[in-house]
């Protein structure tokens, strides 16, 4: 078998690059997030001091008195560093055998790793778009025997990006798992075909041992945009603390701009744009409008109507949109498949920070105990072998009040 400098190479040259790679290639919003790995206590915590209340003494005079000396209102913001991604990648020993008598040593390696990595991938940029809670979708209406899962969420009608078959689920339901590790065996756009078990009507469903009723390190999963980008706290676990410890109704500033329409969709406008980033703004340096690819689909359409379509494309990093234009700046309109349905985020992503254990955010790989001890490890008594990876980050920002989305937008159908 390889021995333990051939491993090394093989999975920290080939296989740790190529996760983060496709996690790039799948979410548009990965590749934008800068990457800071500044964190406390052994690495439980990123501790942020942020400027709440700037201090006013400063005035006209008419005396030679300086105004009385003041100082501003700081304060800590903490962001938990989370398990973002546990797996494991099994290997049959005479595959790996064999591979390597042909000269050919990576072909099981290549075949086990490109589908972790779609996996990988997708939960990870789920997770940046979600709401810190970890719950991906809801039971619509209750179960029990072999009755097929039906699922639901308000902002995804497409969950095929979050499930797949072989997912392992559970359900909670006011802090009780209903359904606890069953497995996905076939499943549709919102229909999930599980083994026999019992959930009750809008059950959360999370990925398997996922799901924490309080916040802290390593318990949950990342937060998301929208944890981040909302008028009011996340949901639990994140309620009682709110987001990185600071409650809105402590910190009534501490809120994004949020601008909806009841729930009722309407056309795109450059008008609804504009007002948004008006808010926006005052606060922070919009350098995206991030959205999904049928509301880019229908703003595009919107200036090809209006015949003010530019021929030159706006750029996001590497990442080509569709223009706006907004007091003499080009703001790019690009879309990310992950984005959730009819909305439209206005970021400034210097205001987002990946807090990582790596600041790369590479894997790390578990290597065992003993001078010899590989990174792929022998499973006792078979002729198996077993590599175990991780990705300990969160998501932060040091102010809310520089994003903000726009909500109830009407998407084309097709």
């Amino acid at each position: 078998m390889f021995d333990v400098s051939t491993q090394e190479k093989l999975f920290n040259e080939y296989i740790t690059p190529g996760v983060i790679a496709e996690i790039k290639s799948r979410s548009k919003l990965w590749e934008r997030i800068q990457r800071s790995d500044k964190v406390d206590l052994g690495g439980l915590y990123a501790k942020i001091k942020m400027l709440m209340a700037a201090s006013q003494s400063a005035r006209a005079a008419s005396t030679a008195q300086y105004p009385t000396a003041a100082e501003s209102t700081p304060a800590y913001a903490t962001v938990y560093i989370k398990r973002a991604q546990m797996f494991t990648l099994k290997f049959d020993g005479m595959a790996l055998e064999l591979a390597e008598k042909s000269g050919t040593p990576m072909d099981p390696e290549e075949f086990e790793k490109k589908g972790i990595f779609i996996t990988i991938a997708d939960d990870m940029s789920r997770q940046l778009f979600g709401d810190g809670s970890g719950w991906w979708a809801q039971a619509n209406g209750a179960g029990v025997g072999a009755t097929a899962l039906i699922l639901d969420h308000p902002n995804y009608a497409d969950l095929s990006k979050f499930a797949k078959v072989g997912r392992v689920i559970d359900g909670v339901t006011a802090a009780s798992k209903e359904i606890d590790s069953n497995t996905i065996t076939a499943f549709a756009t919102a229909t999930a075909t599980i083994t026999a078990d019992t959930w009750t009507d809008n059950a959360y469903i999370y990925n398997e041992d996922v799901y924490s009723a309080t916040e802290g390190a390593g318990l949950g999963e990342m937060m998301g945009l929208d944890g981040i980008v909302r008028a009011t706290d996340p949901p639990a676990p994140n309620a009682t603390a709110g987001l990185q410890g600071m409650l809105v109704a402590t910190y009534p500033e501490w809120k994004a701009t949020v601008k909806d329409n009841g729930g009722t969709d309407r056309d795109i406008t450059e008008d609804l744009i504009v007002s948004l980033l008006d808010d926006v703004t005052e606060y922070g340096d919009v350098d995206v409008l991030l959205t999904t690819l049928k509301v880019e689909r229908s703003y595009a359409n919107l200036l090809t109507e209006y015949r003010t379509l530019p021929n030159a494309k706006a750029l996001w990093g590497g990442w080509e949109g569709t223009a706006f234009n907004y007091h003499g700046k080009v703001i790019p309109v690009v879309s990310d498949r992950f984005c959730q349905d009819n909305w439209m985020y206005a970021l400034d992503s210097s205001q987002l920070t990946l807090y990582c254990t790596n600041k790369k955010a590479q894997i790390y790989w578990e290597k065992g105990y003993g001078a010899q001890s590989g990174i792929m490890q022998k499973v006792a008594g078979y002729n198996q072998y077993q590599a175990e990876g991780h990705i300990f980050a969160n998501l932060g920002t040091s102010l809310r009040k520089a994003h903000g989305v726009l909500k109830d937008i009407e998407e084309p159908t097709a």
